[in-house]
């Protein structure tokens, strides 16, 4: 999973867990709150009541008192209100009925024998929760009636509940406008994050890959700025030493070639017997020296082209030609090398094949080189075959395919790196082993005739080289 899916995922669920319990807290706190608010209503009801019915008493004004408890029985959740007289009969009940009855239920002589507020839960005869409410009235020190007021409890609870139901629909659509700004802003923070590590990730895969030139363009005054700053600042003095390594490598190649060609030339010379009359054993032993110093000598030109390549100043002088110079001439070369191990050549040129704009010593180094690996992994009586094949508008496909060991899959994209070669490679090959610049040297200069070089293999039974040139 990538960090910008991972930071965004966190985010988001973090943003979910925090709506998520904002939302459910504000919903208990609002549900409390009503509830504190019902039962502050009802005192201050029962409260409003006892005061009215002690003025009423003291005035006598029983008009007024009775207009209080019909406005109030019009009050959302009361019942009844009823005021009962020191002798516990009713002297002003919202049912003018029950006016003069005496008070015989339990509900009713709690109330009256009670010193301070009291609160009785108790259902009715139609079986509905009442919560009856009661407050002594005193007068002069003593208690002169108890008021009395009833409420539904049903009827509350239907009130709190629709309020809820409100608050919670005003609560959902708050979280849900919240939850999608804070999805939203999780994925925009996490590609704000991300992004400048995107960068860096990408610019320090350059850099691995040799590429010192890289820039990464980070501006972030932060911690990942200064991040790309230092990799910036590492690119630059791996670019020097890289300059210092070439200069070094390009200078002592120069120096070593003159002196490696005057010997391959002197050594010739000996062996043809310019300076005498050779031994069988000095023979041999000239030409082991011979061959080192051949060998030695390419590798000098491998390490002057590399070094060309790097600076930029390989060139090429492409011209039309026909293909088969190019191809069947450094193929019918190696034969006798492929001959001396018992491998079959074959080389597969169609007639009529479109005439090509190459460079032929460069591409005939490219074959050459591409025959000189096949036949070295490439077991005796293994085949290997050269291929030109007519298959694209501009570029003609040449394949140099063998039976040798073939390449793992996971190594097939790094043989065309500097000195890189196949694991395991080594211990196979019988005679000089390589250095690991043929390859490399290969897909540039096929690349500066503006082809491509790929190869496909499978371990055990062989490889393909494939590269295309330009037709004319």
């Amino acid at each position: 999973m990538k960090l910008r899916t991972k930071f965004s995922l966190f985010s988001s669920i973090l943003v979910i867990i925090i709506i998520a319990g904002v939302s459910i807290f504000l919903f208990i706190a609002e549900k409390r709150l009503l509830i504190k608010e019902m039962k502050e209503k009802q005192i201050t009801m029962i409260r409003g009541f006892a005061q009215v019915s002690r003025e009423s008493l003291i005035s006598k004004d029983q008009i007024s008192l009775l207009n209080y408890v019909s406005s109030l029985k019009k009050e959302r959740g009361v019942v009844y209100t009823v005021l009962v007289d020191d002798q516990k009969n009713i002297t002003a009940h919202s049912d003018l009925a029950m006016l003069g009855s005496e008070v015989t239920d339990d509900v009713g002589i709690k109330a009256f024998e009670a010193q301070d507020l009291l609160v009785q839960h108790f259902k009715d005869k139609d079986g509905q929760e009442i919560a009856d409410t009661a407050l002594p009235v005193i007068i002069g020190g003593k208690r002169a009636a108890t008021a009395r007021i009833g409420f539904s409890q049903d009827v509350l609870n239907a009130i709190i509940k629709k309020t809820l139901d409100n608050t919670r629909n005003r609560i959902f659509g708050v979280a849900g406008v919240a939850l999608l700004l804070g999805i939203f802003g999780s994925f925009i923070l996490a590609q704000v994050m991300t992004g400048p590590i995107k960068q860096m990730t990408e610019g320090a895969k350059l850099i691995g890959q040799g590429k010192l030139d890289t820039v990464i363009d980070v501006k972030s005054k932060d911690e990942l700025g200064d991040l790309a700053e230092d990799l910036n600042l590492m690119a630059n003095q791996l670019k020097e030493l890289d300059q210092m390594k070439s200069d070094f490598v390009s200078s002592v190649t120069h120096e070593l070639r003159s002196p490696m060609t005057s010997i391959g030339m002197n050594l010739d010379l000996f062996l043809e017997g310019a300076f005498g009359k050779l031994n069988e054993e000095q023979h041999n032993t000239l030409k082991v020296m011979r061959d080192n110093a051949s060998r030695l000598g390419r590798f000098i030109n491998d390490l002057l082209d590399v070094a060309k390549l790097e600076r930029g100043k390989m060139e090429i002088n492409p011209a039309p030609m026909d293909v088969n110079p190019a191809i069947a001439g450094p193929a019918e070369l190696a034969k006798v090398q492929a001959n001396s191990k018992n491998i079959d050549l074959v080389i597969e040129i169609p007639e009529g094949v479109p005439q090509v704009n190459i460079d032929s010593d460069r591409i005939q180094q490219v074959v050459t080189n591409l025959l000189s690996n096949a036949i070295k992994f490439t077991p005796e009586k293994g085949k290997i075959t050269v291929k030109v094949q007519d298959n694209d508008e501009k570029f003609l496909q040449v394949s140099v395919c063998d039976t040798g060991m073939g390449i793992p899959k996971d190594q097939i994209n790094k043989v065309f790196e500097k000195f890189e070669q196949v694991k395991g490679a080594r211990k196979q090959v019988k005679g000089p082993k390589g250095t690991g610049l043929g390859l490399a040297i290969v897909k540039a200069l096929v690349e500066l005739h503006k082809g491509k070089i790929w190869a496909e293999s499978e371990v055990g039974k062989g490889t393909c080289f494939h590269f295309t040139i330009p037709k004319a």
